[in-house]
């Protein structure tokens, strides 16, 4: 175990019910010498439910139409949700038959280029209009298949000049740990597949950097090999975060070329070495490595040149030991004291904040983004909260 405490290079401040950080420019080429310092806190804003007898999962926003595109559990209903939280459409699309997808659930969900809704699944991917009519299906050559309740994270894409690109496959949202079962299989990873939406050609992109804190051992991290990533249209960039690294991978689009890293710091970081390929699952390690570890959680764009990531510090063995005494479901990556939040623009990162309760989903462009409210373990209710949060200054 190693326990890695990067200095506090910002000075942390509360101010009534928002989080306040002062931050002072350093003399790098991208800062001016003696800028004055900015402070930043984020408000929550606003904040909605949505009544579903099941729990209801967001994916993502239309601006352009102005409403959320989410995905009802145990229903398996793709929905269309109103700003104000209102299911406005609902369709079943699971089941076997002309017009359904399988008996899969997705694993992925999201919006489109020109209104399309996508849904992908462990073993292909479609395209529907906004009358969820089927535009396009292709078959994803997975090598792990996957079962979950739902989609867990957004399908992005990007475009050429005639064509529409996705980055598929079960490591966008699974650690990629478990497509690992030798040496090979280590040193071939890589981070993406895309696949073409119109013709079905799919390949394996992106292998892990030489530099990556993944190659820098024999060994693997279980649950760490995880990773965040955003597709900035605007800029055509390609912006990824893995879960153990102190930086963000920039890559242009549509060549998938490396173009950057730009730089975090991470005020606090408990780290856990990492253990051999093939390793007994009932190693002892096992558990420090799944749930006591440090690792970045979320990438997020919040504004044109705003990034938000948030990042769970870890905890000690005594620590994890003590509070399981206490709560038997207590779960550390999930423990809003343990985590961090930070701010990031252009080549800098320019705060540090505390975090907030719930799970942070996307960004809705002027700082803001979307966060679902934390479920009540005694009681089940049939609504589900969200609240939008802006970074301000």
């Amino acid at each position: 175990m190693n326990l890695k405490l990067r200095p506090f290079t910002y000075l942390i401040a509360t101010f009534s019910t928002s989080i306040g950080l002062f931050s002072c420019s350093g003399s790098d080429s991208t800062n001016k010498s003696g800028q004055e310092a900015i402070t930043f806190h984020i408000e929550k804003i606003d904040s909605f439910e949505v009544n579903n007898l099941t729990r209801v999962i967001i994916r993502d926003y239309s601006p352009e139409e102005k409403i959320y595109l989410g995905y009802a559990m145990v229903e398996d209903d793709l929905l269309e949700i109103s700003e104000d939280g209102e299911i406005l459409k609902r369709t079943h699309k699971k089941g076997e038959g002309r017009g359904f997808y399988g008996n899969w659930n997705p694993i992925g969900m999201g919006f489109g280029p020109d209104g399309m809704r996508i849904a992908e699944l462990p073993f292909s991917i479609l395209a529907y209009d906004r009358d969820f009519e089927e535009i396009y299906r292709q078959r994803i050559q997975s090598p792990l298949p996957i079962r979950g309740f739902g989609p867990m994270g957004r399908t992005e894409y990007y475009q050429t000049q005639d064509s529409t690109y996705f980055l598929v496959g079960p490591s966008n949202y699974l650690s990629a740990h478990y497509l690992i079962h030798n040496e090979e299989g280590r040193d071939t990873l890589t981070n993406f597949f895309t696949i073409n939406i119109q013709s079905g050609d799919m390949k394996s992109v992106l292998p892990y950097r030489y530099e990556s804190v993944y190659k820098q051992t024999l060994d693997i991290y279980p649950e760490l090999m995880t990773k965040s990533f955003v597709v900035d249209h605007d800029k055509n960039e390609l912006l990824v975060l893995h879960g153990l690294e102190d930086e963000i991978e920039v890559y242009s689009l549509p060549s998938l070329i490396y173009k950057e890293s730009i730089p975090i710091q991470h005020s606090e970081f408990l780290e856990y070495s990492p253990i051999p390929i093939g390793a007994d699952s009932k190693d002892d390690r096992l558990t420090a490595l799944r749930l006591m570890a440090g690792r970045n959680q979320n990438l997020i764009q919040v504004d044109k040149d705003l990034y938000l990531i948030k990042y769970f510090t870890g905890v000690t063995e005594g620590q994890f030991n003590t509070r399981r005494g206490q709560d038997a479901i207590y779960s550390p990556t999930n423990d809003t004291k343990e985590q961090k939040i930070i701010l990031v623009s252009g080549q800098n990162q320019i705060g540090e904040l505390e975090s907030i309760p719930g799970s942070i989903l996307f960004g809705l462009g002027e700082g803001k983004f979307l966060v679902v409210e934390p479920e009540n373990p005694e009681i089940e209710e049939e609504v589900t909260r969200f609240s939008i949060y802006q970074v301000q200054n």
